[in-house]
């Protein structure tokens, strides 16, 4: 393949990660290429399900303080920061009501910009995007 051939290929353009795990290494590196892809003019869906839920969680910096503060300490974006900076840039940050429930949490537990929807509705606003799971 050349490089011309690479240039003109069709890619899907915009991504949907789908946060299905509360593991902070995971959570990271989802808002790390959220973030990523917004920055280069791309549309970036987030949805959260189950454990997953937690990153949009008000509450969230309690359960990864320790991770943050190494983190920052490095001088790397912690969870929160990479989360403002993806409401910055207009990514729509959205939460499975099914998962909610599952992680215990209630639509007051959420941060004020997240939506509760359903799958279906998911899977028809992705519709086109590049699904990535963490």
């Amino acid at each position: 393949m050349t490089r011309t051939d690479t240039v003109e290929r069709k890619f899907e353009k915009d991504f949907a990660f789908l946060l299905c795990d509360s593991d902070f290494n995971r959570l990271h590196a989802a808002f790390m290429l959220a973030a990523t892809a917004l920055a280069m003019n791309r549309s970036v869906i987030i949805f959260a399900t189950g454990p997953g839920v937690l990153a949009l969680c008000r509450q969230s910096a309690t359960l990864w303080e320790k991770e943050d503060r190494q983190l920052a300490m490095q001088g790397v974006a912690t969870l929160d920061t990479l989360r403002d900076a993806l409401l910055s840039m207009d990514a729509r940050l959205l939460v499975c009501e099914t998962g909610l429930r599952r992680a215990g949490k209630t639509e007051a537990d959420l941060i004020e910009e997240a939506e509760v929807i359903g799958m279906p509705t998911f899977l028809d606003l992705s519709a086109g995007y590049k699904l990535v799971t963490f």
